[in-house]
């Protein structure tokens, strides 16, 4: 069973409808009234309302949180909460607390999480320590990309040069969606659109890769830059802070544009991300509390609009993650200026 909610309260409520748990029951008939339609949110204690004593004829609240977790250990349930990174870090605390006893007592429970948070399980409740193995799935080598062009075109009797298969790879950022993406519009661009009977279609060496990347990247990246890029909500104009290659940014474009200039890497330290906003800036660098506040926001506008793999800020760790492979395609092909021939 999978449940997916974004706070403590709400995955409750869904775990106990996906396990048709009563909501109220009658001591005198035995009746119970379940969960009907889509609920929300019900807010509920970190412990739940306990079933208190009753009397004849009256209905009563049902600890759904703790009848569910008893029913998932006695049908030998494995609870799968997924996108876990997606809830806030309170509440992650308050549903690991919740399931610690039955974790204790033998209920299985998968977290499915981004790979840089895979220990916020932990970090929640260090009591779990012993009882917590990470399983990271690894990203997807050169090889196994390669396939992805080199199996597809031969299906399709496509002759690719090697060298254009080779910089594809490159520039996928270990996606094989985007992997898949290159081959789909290489061959669109060249016509194919099925296997011929006999001859083979070959793709012109001089291929125009560069152009392709710009415009996969701008339709795949844009709406998530432009999120980002905007900023919170603020009350007044922001300093705008000139750009050494000309015009200007304020702290939330210069911050976007260091990231570029790093690669963009998946994982950037808050030392490299700075270095690269002085060689960009000519004067009026921001000062710490300024950046980290605007990694702040930027974490946090990404997760408010779902795309939580966009731009995470580890003030612990002072690390900075770009998890989503079509934005950091998009800010090296959109944002950061690639010169000379493709590597």
């Amino acid at each position: 069973m999978a449940a997916r909610s974004k706070d403590a309260a709400g995955l409750w409520e869904k775990i106990a409808s996906e396990l048709n748990v009563p909501v109220e029951r009658s001591k005198e008939s035995g009746t119970e009234y379940t969960v009907e339609g889509e609920v929300d949110a019900v807010i509920i204690t970190a412990t739940g309302s306990r079933l208190s004593s009753s009397t004849a004829g009256e209905t009563h609240r049902v600890d759904g949180m703790a009848e569910s977790l008893q029913a998932m250990q006695q049908r030998r349930i494995v609870l799968v909460i997924d996108d876990f990174h997606y809830i806030d870090s309170e509440a992650r605390t308050e549903i690991v607390r919740n399931l610690k006893g039955a974790i204790f007592n033998g209920l299985k429970v998968l977290l499915l999480s981004v790979a840089h948070r895979v220990f916020d399980a932990i970090s929640a409740e260090t009591e779990l320590t012993g009882r917590f193995i990470s399983v990271t799935l690894p990203e997807w080598t050169k090889d196994e990309l390669e396939q992805v062009a080199s199996l597809g075109f031969k299906e399709l009797k496509v002759d690719c040069p090697p060298e254009i298969i080779s910089t594809i790879v490159q520039e996928s950022q270990s996606s094989p969606f985007l992997m898949q993406k290159f081959c789909w519009e290489i061959c669109f661009d060249n016509d194919v659109e099925k296997a011929p009977l006999l001859s083979w279609h070959k793709i012109p060496a001089s291929y125009d890769l560069k152009e392709m990347f710009t415009r996969i990247a701008k339709d795949a990246g844009l709406p998530i830059y432009q999120k980002l890029v905007t900023g919170p909500q603020a009350r007044k104009e922001r300093l705008k802070r000139p750009l050494r290659q000309g015009g200007e940014a304020d702290i939330y474009e210069a911050t976007l544009l260091a990231l570029a200039e790093t690669g963009p890497l998946p994982n950037v330290s808050y030392e490299d991300l700075r270095g690269k906003l002085t060689s960009l800036l000519t004067e009026m660098m921001p000062q710490k509390h300024e950046i980290t506040s605007a990694l702040k926001h930027l974490s946090t506008i990404s997760l408010k609009g779902g795309l939580s793999s966009a731009i995470d800020w580890d003030e612990d760790r002072r690390e900075i993650s770009i998890a989503d492979p079509y934005l950091r395609f998009y800010l090296r092909w959109q944002i950061r200026n690639i010169d000379g021939p493709l590597q």
